[in-house]
């Protein structure tokens, strides 16, 4: 009996942090998330979504996706815009990836921006990113300021300077820092 009391306790305490585990697939519509929660696993975003943690792989369909901490790939299909209110890890493909804080990781799409520090690489027509380690390709590139990377495009903006000089924030084609 001490065996079995044993276990089922030993089972309970193995097994509790799962039945409370985010769940692992969301449907995000316009005011409401199915089921509700954080997400550690599969979202799908249908018009304009919002919700607080995402781990895994989100979708936005033909619309606003807004997750305040993301975690794996991010795409935006169809018109979709992926926007992230804190911190991004991992890959964004979308009409727009929006990230208000640090991003870490790799962005695809016609404008990219990172409000804070973004670390990895940025492929768009127009990218930003506040400070930049990494790489920005696209025929926009802008920062504040670059600490480590490489600006290849058209216009290459660094507030900061270029490496031709600290009074000239605009360079053409490649401007980079080291």
């Amino acid at each position: 009996m001490k065996l079995t009391l044993a276990t089922i306790t030993l089972a309970t305490a193995i097994l509790s942090p799962m039945a409370m585990a985010a769940p692992p697939v969301q449907l995000s519509l316009p005011g409401v998330n199915l089921p509700a929660g954080n997400v550690s696993g599969v979202r799908l975003n249908l018009l304009y979504g919002q919700t607080s943690q995402v781990t895994g792989v989100n979708f936005s369909l033909l619309g606003l996706s807004t997750i305040d901490n993301f975690t794996g790939l991010n795409l935006g299909l169809t018109f979709g815009v992926n926007h992230t209110k804190s911190t991004m890890k991992g890959l964004e493909f979308g009409l727009a990836n929006w990230n208000e804080g640090n991003a870490t990781g790799a962005d695809f799409g016609l404008v990219n921006y990172t409000g804070s520090n973004f670390t990895g690489a940025q492929f768009g027509t127009f990218n930003y990113a506040g400070s930049l380690n990494g790489l920005q390709f696209g025929l926009v590139n802008a920062t504040d300021h670059i600490n480590k990377g490489v600006q290849i495009g058209l216009i290459n903006y660094d507030k900061s300077g270029t490496f031709v000089s600290k009074n000239l924030p605009v360079f053409p084609i490649i401007n980079a820092r080291f």
